[in-house]
């Protein structure tokens, strides 16, 4: 009976036989004769899986009400309340399959939280690291003159890059968050000015999730450290990607620099923190030798990884609080400036803490900045006024209600796209550096990958269009040909290239007969390869706003599909509009953008309330 309804339930969900597998082997183990535990335990297990696949860490049981859940799956489950749930959980500790904690099980039931165990324990981990990792690792006796050396002006308005390096240079942890042009890069380049100065021999590595994060980092982080006038600094730029930091097998599932075998290095900065799952978190940290720093950057309104978790999200929960009375006396002496103390309860993590909060980037004025802080806050009428103000020239909007406005978006595309493709056409001797900045310089970015308002839909579109215009060529026997852009789906160790890395086919330099697709490395290099030796791959004209994270463009195009998706939320808006420089256009309709920007996504994990536990401080 079981097996019958375990298979109905698949065909009504998405699970997989996996999932179906695992739940079939648990709901044995704990060998019970009554139906209703069986059937009971075994959806907590596939709810868990869904959970997990979703972006969750765990499974919270007091979610599991009768309005989230099919009315046929409630009526067979004998419409269970959480004390239900607590009951077969107890049946299954009673077996060892279930653990409260105290012992290793494959589900940790912790609170309400279902876990598996793998995921329980990185949390767990990575909680205990932020909260016993704040000790002071500098006297400020001699940092003040540093932090005076590198920030000039003497204005009394608190300049929070000066607190986000006074925060770096005095603890092993520093977390710092901004928003599109907060100056984040120019901020690590004066926390590794003020390290070097105070250790000259300090071993420093800079990282990102991505390739293109990774590549961005090293050209902002050099342009930053160039422009400070310290003529001694000997600090190494270039960034590299995480797989490529920990030493990612061809596997990708683990790593030669481990808790057996760590990295080298004094400090490890962490740019675009927020993409950073939980367990890469977990081995990040594992692989860092005690003694080290970590520098975690990013925005915290941002998209959170596609992997379980939201990690850095979860650590700026914290970032309000303020910070504790010893913390705001050391940071006031260091700065100079008058620091709040917290007017509530504060955890250690919160004293290693900064949000930036003056934009570069974006002044008052500026429409992107504008509609990217009313997204972020859900304010949707302050939205719906930014779209229509014709005063604003870098924010455009579109109806999407007719094949009309989808044809636009798609001629759009062509006209920004002709820049590359020209360029592809005037330069006889393939000037490759030109040809891909110029096609970074506009996106289409997706909220989805499939149908007419998916990656795969409109790169097709696209491709059409700009072989109409003679602007490709497209081989009806062959995928490639020059000017195709492409972005890689799969991590290749052995080539040296990683997810979210976008190259450009052209003609190979020395034999124009053969296709090459060159990539920009993070060291300034292009390197070509052989489109037949590319790792999984896809046209890249189109992109999913996942996918854009880590990049920027001058022009950003963003369109939403006219069917509303759990997909959709503000942040995934936010992400969008502030990968755009200069201009930026929506093409969507007004109902469905009123729920995006209503809707905020939320995932379910266990690290605040253990980061609370565990860190409780007096004000």
């Amino acid at each position: 009976m079981l097996t019958t309804w375990l298979e109905q339930f698949k065909q009504n969900s998405q699970i997989s036989l996996l999932d179906l597998h695992l739940a079939q082997f648990l709901v044995n183990k704990i060998d019970s004769e009554n139906e209703i535990t069986a059937k009971r335990f075994a959806f907590l297990i596939l709810s868990l899986s869904m959970e997990v696949r979703a972006g969750h860490v765990c499974l919270d049981i007091t979610r599991l009400e009768q309005q989230n859940i099919e009315p046929q799956i409630w009526l067979e489950l004998h419409s269970p309340a959480i004390n239900d749930w607590v009951n077969v959980l107890n049946i299954a500790a009673n077996k060892q399959v279930v653990s409260y904690g105290d012992q290793l099980a494959p589900l940790m039931f912790i609170e309400n939280k279902l876990y598996f165990q793998r995921m329980w324990l990185d949390e767990r981990f990575v909680a205990q690291y932020f909260n016993q990792s704040q000790l002071d690792v500098t006297s400020d006796s001699n940092l003040k003159p540093i932090l005076d050396q590198l920030f000039t002006d003497q204005s009394e308005t608190i300049d929070w890059q000066k607190i986000a390096v006074a925060i770096a240079l005095t603890r092993k942890v520093a977390i710092i968050s901004g928003g599109p042009g907060t100056g984040k890069t120019t901020t690590v380049a004066k926390i590794l000015a003020g390290l070097e100065l105070n250790s000259p021999s300090i071993r420093i590595v800079a990282a990102a999730p991505t390739g293109k994060a990774a590549s961005r980092l090293t050209e902002s982080l050099s342009r930053a450290i160039e422009q400070l006038s310290f003529e001694s600094l000997n600090i190494k730029t270039e960034a590299v990607t995480l797989h490529r930091l920990l030493g990612a097998k061809i596997d990708n599932r683990s790593f030669s620099y481990n808790k057996h075998n760590q990295l080298h290095i004094d400090v490890l900065v962490v740019d675009e923190a927020s993409m950073v799952d939980l367990n890469m978190m977990a081995r990040i940290l594992e692989a860092l030798p005690a003694s080290a720093r970590l520098i975690l950057l990013g925005d915290k309104d941002q998209l959170s990884s596609v992997e379980a978790g939201a990690v850095f999200g979860d650590l700026c929960h914290f970032i309000s609080n303020g910070y504790s009375q010893s913390r705001a006396e050391e940071l006031s002496r260091l700065t100079g400036y008058r620091i709040p103390i917290a007017d509530q309860p504060a955890t250690t993590i919160t004293d290693s803490i900064c949000l930036l909060k003056k934009s570069y980037r974006f002044n008052e004025s500026s429409g992107i900045g504008l509609l990217a802080n009313a997204v972020k806050e859900g304010q949707y009428l302050n939205v719906k006024k930014l779209i229509v103000d014709d005063s604003l020239q870098d924010v455009n909007y579109y109806e999407l209600s007719s094949n009309q406005t989808y044809q636009a978006v798609l001629n759009d595309c062509v006209e920004h796209y002709k820049d590359y493709l020209n360029a592809i056409k005037h330069h006889q001797n393939n000037d490759i550096a030109t040809i891909l900045t110029k096609f970074a310089e506009c996106r289409l970015l997706c909220a989805v990958r499939e149908g007419k308002f998916g990656v795969e839909g409109l790169n097709k579109q696209i491709e059409q269009l700009l072989a109409k215009h003679n602007l490709i060529k497209l081989n009806q026997r062959d995928q490639w040909y020059v000017g195709r852009p492409i972005m890689i789906l799969r991590n290749s160790t052995s080539l040296g290239l990683y997810n979210g890395d976008i190259g450009i086919t052209l003609t190979a330099e020395h034999d124009s007969s053969k296709l090459r697709v060159y990539f920009p490395f993070s060291d300034g290099t292009i390197k070509g390869f052989s489109p037949y030796r590319l790792p999984e791959h896809e046209t890249a004209y189109a992109m999913t706003i996942h996918k854009s994270q880590g990049s920027e463009f001058d022009h950003v195009n963003i369109i939403l599909p006219t069917e509303f998706s759990p997909l959709l939320n503000r942040s995934l808006l936010y992400t969008a509009i502030t990968r755009a420089k200069k201009t930026v256009s929506i093409y969507t309709n007004e109902k469905i953008l009123e729920r995006v920007v209503k809707s905020q996504i939320h995932r379910e994990s266990g690290l605040v309330d253990q980061l609370k536990k565990l860190g409780k401080i007096e004000i």
